[in-house]
């Protein structure tokens, strides 16, 4: 894999689960009927960010984790890979709780507790219809696969963003020669050994006022 393609890919992919887990904390996962004595029957839809708020934090996880793959190398990508890799885990685990089973007391204390669901001291007399008291009960939950499909892609998304760094790292980048000195180029060829310099090294010399057809070991004489 070239290091062009082990930059862009993970990258790609964070960006890519990161934007699948933000649509599938706007999209609605439960439907929800309660019903009490003085409002009747009252029906309430819970998005993502409503029933699983981790899948925001995650999702902010993946954009930052973008900075730190586009920068660490080595071993420091292997670290991040495991990272990464262990948000795409904890978007698993998410995942399997909501399918796993809606635990209506969950649903009961979330439906009550938020202010744009209803207050809970609605009581006789309130003006807001609508409101939810903490004694209504739960009649009717209803699942939409919406929200969980788009965690599940998510997931996926980082597990593959974080096997990336953590299989073909990236790279260090080497020195280049552009921007090294001459006399530290004689001295990576090391002492011992007869390299022929380069058209940059002449150049250099002759800047320099060496002749560049004279013994290495001397001096040189200035023109």
């Amino acid at each position: 894999m070239s290091q062009s393609t082990r930059l862009r890919l993970p990258v790609a992919l964070l960006v890519l689960g990161a934007a699948l887990l933000w649509i599938a904390s706007r999209v609605v996962w439960l439907d929800v009927v309660a019903f009490n004595d003085q409002s009747g029957e009252v029906r309430r839809a819970l998005t993502g960010s409503q029933w699983q708020p981790a899948l925001v934090a995650v999702a902010l996880g993946a954009l930052a984790a973008v900075a730190a793959v586009a920068l660490v190398r080595g071993t420091g990508a292997r670290v991040v890979g495991a990272v990464i890799a262990l948000l795409g885990l904890a978007t698993g685990a998410v995942l399997f709780s909501a399918v796993g089973g809606v635990d209506s007391g969950r649903v009961h204390s979330t439906v009550t507790g938020e202010e744009e669901f209803g207050r809970t001291n609605a009581g006789p007399g309130s003006t807001d219809a609508q409101a939810i008291p903490e004694w209504s009960e739960i009649t009717e939950i209803s699942t939409r696969p919406a929200g969980p499909a788009l965690t599940g892609a998510g997931a996926a998304a980082l597990l593959a963003a974080g096997a990336v760094p953590m299989i073909w790292p990236a790279r260090r980048v080497k020195r280049d020669d552009r921007y090294v000195t001459p006399a530290a180029r004689r001295q990576d060829r090391g002492t011992g050994e007869s390299a022929v310099d380069t058209g940059t090294d002449l150049w250099q010399e002759l800047d320099e006022g060496r002749d560049p057809t004279g013994d290495p070991g001397e001096s040189g004489s200035r023109f």
